[in-house]
């Protein structure tokens, strides 16, 4: 078969995943109601039924859905505010498998710009999200907001047309 050059082009996509201390989720493992670091009294919503502080102090939250065929091309994490409070709190970034796959326990201590690990080049093609493990130690947060931003393409997808 022979082959001709690309013509076709496609534009990153960009997915971001923003959240605070006392936000709280659905862990993606125990399915069991869990804030992101605060005690339940800080949360956003304390009368949640079930609400929790995370269970043995992690969460894990699929924070990024993918569509099959996805090819994650950058990205970053991006700490706005420290936490506060605990001794540590990191987080690492990856899917169901191979949780550190894009970011492994970066601290959220400090307010900075990490970007990820782009050493697996299909991290998601076959539509798996990219999960998030939050983990910190000894106390609880009190302050802190954090953003996971990604960019993607997907494969065989083309927005563009190039004229040669």
């Amino acid at each position: 078969m022979k082959l001709l050059a690309s013509r076709t082009a496609q534009y990153p996509m960009v997915a971001e995943f923003g959240f605070s201390f006392n936000n709280w989720v659905l862990d993606s493992v125990s399915n069991a109601a869990v804030t992101l670091g605060s005690t339940v009294a800080l949360a956003t919503d304390p009368a949640q039924l079930g609400l929790s502080g995370p269970v043995a102090n992690t969460v894990t939250f699929d924070c990024v859905p993918l569509p099959p065929g996805a090819v994650v091309v950058g990205g970053e994490l991006i700490v706005d505010t420290a936490f506060v409070g605990p001794t540590a709190a990191t987080l690492s970034l990856g899917i169901a498998g191979t949780l550190t796959e894009l970011a492994s326990a970066i601290s959220l201590l400090t307010a900075a710009r990490t970007a990820l690990v782009l050493t697996t080049p299909e991290a998601s093609s076959a539509g798996q999200n990219v999960r998030m493990t939050l983990a910190y130690t000894v106390a609880n947060a009190t302050a802190g907001h954090a953003r996971v931003r990604l960019m993607y393409t997907v494969d065989g997808r083309a927005q563009e047309t190039q004229i040669m």
